[in-house]
């Protein structure tokens, strides 16, 4: 089973999936064609399909995403290179080599029923779980699992968080002679500060922690011997489960208005946007599915919560289907410019995955 995942790993990594899908989703569906599924491609976008695909009338629902962050620094993000016992490769982690897993664990147990859901776009606006099509069955009742780096713990609750980009200009001059308008620069920088000062950054959560604000992008300014005529803010927020969405959406848009009026009245223009937005979540954890697949584990079980936010926020929230967040790998490799996995790990996972299919059958 080893070189089998590794054989579909490495053909899912050779097809980039960080702007289109639909090449790698068609890929997926004949494999899972061929082990005596029926395949639906469902198009959110043009060439951004979901994929449904289904065995019997029951088993357990799996779901994982096929598009991966862009290759930023990346060495060689579309090959899949073996260095020991990892693989590394944009993808092999988060999350192709968790679908290599499921599809090696669905071959090995041609009988076992299941729902397999792999979405698009999960990594920029979760487009793909928002518009997901799923059929009847008892996943809604019994629950699924969504699969992602969890280091094979079992994750019953997800943090959220409030995405915002802030966008400063100003008039710019000479470096030293009288300003014109207020810093572009200075501007962001304090804004900062103020966002780091969030009463919802205090919150905690028994399985999350505490929720972060994470930079992930800053810009501005042209030459140390000019002031900046713009620069450009973006960050996300982190929200624990029990964190009120609209409380903390308020609170920011509160804290951001008064930067806009405070530079405003020194000649910027300060505009910001909240383009995306999700609360953390929680489920049961004595829903059938968690019990099953603590059961396929093996050992005690121990909640655990997912410190970002995945599909299973939307698989909950719009479509009332609750899932466990669960999978091979260490979340930190994810994203990165080295992004890595064993290759023990995704053998684990997909026997993990085939004793589910065994008991949930």
């Amino acid at each position: 089973m080893e070189e089998r995942i590794i054989q579909l790993t490495s053909e899912l990594v050779a097809i980039p999936t960080h702007e289109k899908e639909a090449k790698a989703q068609q890929y997926v569906a004949g494999v899972l064609t061929d082990c005596g599924f029926k395949c639906e491609l469902q198009e959110v976008l043009p060439d951004r399909p979901n994929l449904i695909a289904r065995r019997g009338d029951g088993g357990p629902f799996l779901c994982s995403h096929i598009d991966v962050h862009p290759p930023h620094g990346h060495p060689d993000p579309f090959s899949v290179h073996r260095q020991g016992e990892l693989l590394v490769g944009r993808g092999v982690l988060d999350a192709k080599g968790q679908i290599a897993a499921l599809v090696a664990a669905v071959e090995a147990e041609p009988a076992a029923d299941a729902l397999v859901a792999i979405c698009c776009d999960e990594e920029f606006a979760g487009l793909g779980s928002e518009k997901i099509e799923i059929p009847d069955g008892p996943w809604f009742a019994d629950g699924g699992i969504v699969l992602e780096p969890t280091n094979f713990k079992i994750c019953t609750a997800q943090a959220g968080q409030i995405d915002v980009r802030v966008e400063v200009s100003g008039t710019p001059a000479h470096a030293y002679a009288p300003e014109v308008s207020g810093s572009p620069v200075k501007a962001v920088l304090a804004t900062l500060e103020e966002l780091d000062t969030l009463s919802f950054l205090k919150d905690e959560h028994v399985l999350v922690g505490r929720p972060r604000l994470n930079i992930g992008r800053i810009s501005g300014g042209e030459h140390a011997w000019r002031t900046p005529a713009r620069a450009n803010l973006e960050v996300t927020i982190g929200l624990v489960p029990g964190t009120d969405l609209t409380r903390a959406e308020d609170e920011v848009r509160r804290r951001l208005d008064d930067m806009s009026r405070r530079w405003g009245a020194r000649g910027t223009s300060f505009l910001y946007e909240i383009y995306s937005s999700s609360p953390g979540i929680e489920v049961r954890p004595d829903l059938p599915i968690i019990e099953r697949l603590a059961s396929a584990v093996g050992g005690p079980f121990e909640p655990a919560g997912v410190p970002s936010w995945t599909d299973a926020a939307n698989l909950l929230l719009l479509h009332d289907l609750p899932c466990a967040v669960f999978g091979a790998g260490a979340l930190a490799s994810a994203h990165s410019d080295y992004e890595s996995i064993a290759v023990g790990d995704l053998s684990r996972l997909a026997q993990v995955l085939r004793r589910l299919l065994t008991v949930a059958s």
